[in-house]
């Protein structure tokens, strides 16, 4: 009899219990991605891959994490919508995620009337200067990503050392897409190729949708240029490898988000195809070595750049609850500022002002990588990971 009114009891009181106590077992946190993007995706598949490890493993503070995905569509003001809906409507206790610049600069805004944390996935410098221009507002804003500076000091110092130094390449070509993160990049490259004594003879600026690259092939042709520079991240490379084959242009390279599906999608024509490439995508080390095998077990593909990028970033937003013991965003905050992780992508230490995380030995670095004939993605800068010599299209 005592045990049935016990259980009544227990029965009553979780039907008057406030919703907020009872949610208390769950730490809900936002993801936003294009999801109808590989990228996107690929966003997705590195977060809910990090938190059935965490939730194998007990959890945030002893809470089952739940991730509440949201689509972006590449949309900024769906994307400021989402993460707003997020914080208000589903009480996260952070977001992760975005993808394009525009869409996280969208986001940002709404960042200071919600105080979630918001680890953005976004390569704009433009990011963490607010926060640093802002911090009372934008300290809850972190970069758990990359930025455009990042890649272009990399890349810059690649072509210049390995192509001009090295191997005597005068004429460069630039062909970009139209975009935020892209400009920076290849205002390093044009200034850096240009003060090295080489000639950049053609710029193509191209928007994201563009399907008909034969124009911009025949331009860059007449120009009689060495190396194409390619800055890609929306605009996949199949849509451009086959027109690229046909006109048997130059040696190209640069900055491709789509460069780890090239060789598969492109039916071989990726030979010589260059791209800055990221820890987890082809691994070099234990632990993206072994990131990449559960992400290829789980998914059946080769992971993302976004994927490693976000599954850090869940396992870094893990330990700052758990040094904070709470979910108050200030003490997130705060425990963020202090991370000090080794993750897939390598030492994640954030500057205390901007929120961006170190870049270069010791920290977070790249690397650049060359599809080969035998259908292998191998390493071709920096030395001390190189793993092939560069080669040059066999048309050459």
């Amino acid at each position: 009899m005592k045990k049935w009114i016990a259980s009544v009891l227990y029965a009553g009181l979780i039907m008057i219990m406030p919703i907020s106590l009872m949610a208390q077992d769950v730490i809900k946190i936002g993801v936003l991605a294009p999801l109808d993007l590989p990228v996107g995706k690929g966003i997705q598949n590195g977060a809910e891959m990090a938190a059935e490890e965490i939730n194998a493993s007990g959890g945030i503070l002893g809470k089952k994490v739940e991730l509440l995905i949201a689509d972006t569509k590449l949309k900024p003001v769906i994307g400021a919508y989402e993460y707003t809906r997020l914080a208000t409507q589903e009480k996260v206790a952070a977001v992760l995620g975005t993808y394009i610049s525009e869409v996280a600069l969208a986001v940002i805004e709404q960042v200071p009337k919600h105080k979630v944390p918001f680890l953005s996935g976004s390569a704009t410098p433009e990011l963490t200067e607010k926060v640093k221009q802002n911090y009372d507002s934008l300290k809850y804003v972190f970069r758990t990503y990359f930025n455009s500076y990042e890649m272009a000091d990399f890349s810059s110092e690649w072509l210049v050392s390995d192509l001009i130094k090295k191997r005597g390449l005068k004429r460069f070509a630039l062909m970009a897409e139209n975009a935020n993160w892209a400009r920076p990049v290849a205002a390093k490259w044009e200034k850096d190729i240009k003060d090295a004594g080489a000639v950049i003879a053609n710029i193509e600026y191209f928007d994201k949708t563009t399907k008909d690259f034969k124009p911009i092939f025949a331009r860059i042709a007449e120009s009689q240029c060495e190396m194409i520079c390619v800055l890609t991240a929306i605009t996949e490379a199949s849509a451009f490898l086959n027109q690229w084959t046909e006109s048997k242009g130059p040696l190209m390279g640069g900055i491709i988000g789509s460069f780890r599906m090239a060789w598969k999608v492109s039916d071989k024509t990726a030979v010589s195809l260059i791209s800055l490439s990221f820890p987890g995508i082809f691994p070099i080390k234990a632990k993206d070595m072994v990131f990449q095998d559960k992400y290829l077990g789980k998914y059946k593909i080769i992971p993302e750049f976004t994927s490693p990028h976000f599954y850090d970033a869940l396992y870094m937003l893990k330990a700052a609850i758990e040094r904070a013991k709470s979910v108050d965003p200030d003490a997130i905050t705060d425990a963020m500022e202090k991370t000090d992780y080794i993750g897939v992508m390598g030492r994640w230490v954030f500057d205390k002002a901007s929120h961006h995380s170190k870049f270069g030995p010791g920290y977070r670095q790249f690397m650049t990588m060359q599809w080969q004939p035998d259908g292998k993605a191998c390493v071709i800068y920096p030395d001390e990971h190189k793993t092939c010599e560069m080669i040059f299209p066999q048309w050459k």
